[in-house]
C-alpha cells in the first residue's frame, strides 16, 4: 500500500475541513501522527519506513488481516469494508 489516510485539518484557510486525507506513505511518514486507515477497506494500517538492506519501499500494512482488501496480503478476490472500520 502505498498511500492511506489520515485524520487532519487540510485545505484552503476559508473552506478548512477536518477529515479524511489521502496521502503518500513517504509525506504521512513525516506527520506527528499515529492514526491511519486503508482508503480502501478503512481498516487501521501502520507505516513502514524504506529499508536498503531489504530493499523495501515505505509502505502501509493491516494491523489486522482482511481478505476483503485488494491493498493488503491476504485478499480473496471480494472487496469488503474491514471488520473495524475507523471513521
Amino acid at each position: 500500500m502505498n498511500e492511506v489516510e489520515v485524520k487532519r485539518w487540510h485545505g484552503e484557510s476559508d473552506g478548512r475541513v477536518f477529515g479524511w486525507q489521502l496521502l503518500p506513505v513517504k509525506e504521512a511518514l513525516r506527520l506527528q501522527e499515529d492514526t491511519f486507515r486503508c482508503p480502501e477497506c478503512l481498516g487501521r494500517v501502520r507505516l513502514r519506513p524504506a529499508s536498503s538492506e531489504k530493499e523495501t519501499v515505505e509502505r502501509g500494512e493491516h494491523y489486522s488481516k482482511h481478505v476483503g482488501c485488494s491493498l493488503g496480503d491476504h485478499f480473496k478476490g471480494e472487496k469488503s469494508l474491514h471488520p473495524k472500520p475507523l471513521n
